[in-house]
């Protein structure tokens, strides 16, 4: 029996969930230090289960591999550079199977796990959407900006112009107006970053003209 779970453990990790792993290290503990000698049948269907499904991922998927496509690999990589990137690990398998194996097809139920989500479709909508700015645009802060930024870059370059100068194709935060763009300083050699929610199109102010 701890023979079938170090097989698990060594050749299909990576296609458990934490929980399977949880339960998997649990019971081979028991039977490495004689607690318990065999399982029960709860337990014994479990990982049978497990088993089962480590063997199904492994073969493969025809029909969804037929339906792989550029744009789903977009999205997919799109997914997991968001989620990889966050402060908290969320799905952390999946993005350890990413990891070991790139440029290979996922399993079908790891990519609707990662990509099909609220959170990733709001990554991915925001960078299928085309930016409200271009390159050259004049812009300036909104006054939610003093939300986003620290006070005193607010207060340096609140209420004045602002060159876009990149817009970027990184969105970071599952929200709209949420891209990135590169703006440059009308009065300075500074570029910050700041996404698309949190600036507006520049007016020239009334008593300026």
């Amino acid at each position: 029996m701890k023979e079938r779970i170090e097989n698990i453990m060594t050749n299909g990790f990576s296609f458990v969930s934490d929980w399977e792993k949880g339960f998997l290290g649990s019971i081979f503990k028991q039977l490495d230090s004689g607690r318990i000698s065999v399982l029960s049948s709860a337990q014994l269907s479990t990982l049978h289960r497990i088993e089962a499904k480590i063997e199904k991922l492994k073969k493969g998927d025809p029909e969804w591999e037929a339906e792989w496509d550029e744009n789903k690999m977009w999205k997919w990589g799109v997914a997991i550079k968001y989620y990889d990137s966050g402060i908290v690990r969320y799905y952390s398998q999946v993005l350890d199977w990413a990891e070991k194996n790139p440029g290979k097809i996922p399993p079908r139920n790891f990519y609707q796990r990662v990509v099909e989500n609220k959170y990733a479709q709001r990554i991915i909508n925001e960078l299928k959407t085309p930016g409200k700015y271009k390159e050259g645009d004049t812009v300036t802060f909104r006054a939610t900006a003093r939300t986003a930024i620290p006070y005193r870059e607010y207060t340096k370059f609140a209420g004045k112009p602002l060159f876009v100068i990149e817009v970027t194709n990184r969105v970071e935060v599952a929200a709209k107006g949420a891209r990135v763009y590169r703006v440059l300083s009308s009065d300075s050699s500074d570029v910050l970053e700041l996404e698309e929610r949190y600036i507006k199109k520049w007016k020239v102010p009334k008593n300026a003209k």
